[in-house]
């Protein structure tokens, strides 16, 4: 997943979120202390979204409720060499091992 699909898709769950709770952007962004602008960027997922810090981001989540959501974004992936890593050095330990002093 690319970081713009991650922030679009945050900005989406954030504007539903605050949506349901009936709050106004300007509301939620006097309580984050930012604009209103600066939540309309998070909400749309616009292309000045992603300079937004990352705290302002988990102050919109912490006052919609929404932080359970970031750990699923900030899984961090199993290392795609690592499988192969694994058999290089198996192979090598193999290679040794035949080798005679």
């Amino acid at each position: 997943m690319k970081i713009t699909e991650i922030i679009n898709s945050m900005g989406l769950q954030m504007r539903k979120a605050r949506q349901l709770k009936n709050d106004r952007q300007k509301d939620l962004a006097a309580r984050m202390g930012v604009s209103r602008l600066t939540v309309m960027k998070m909400e749309k997922g616009a292309a000045e979204a992603h300079r937004i810090p990352l705290e302002t981001w988990l102050k919109a989540s912490e006052h919609l409720g929404l932080l359970d959501t970031w750990g699923e974004v900030m899984k961090t992936q199993a290392d795609p060499f690592e499988v192969y890593d694994k058999k290089i050095r198996k192979e090598e330990n193999i290679r040794k091992s035949r080798v005679k002093k």
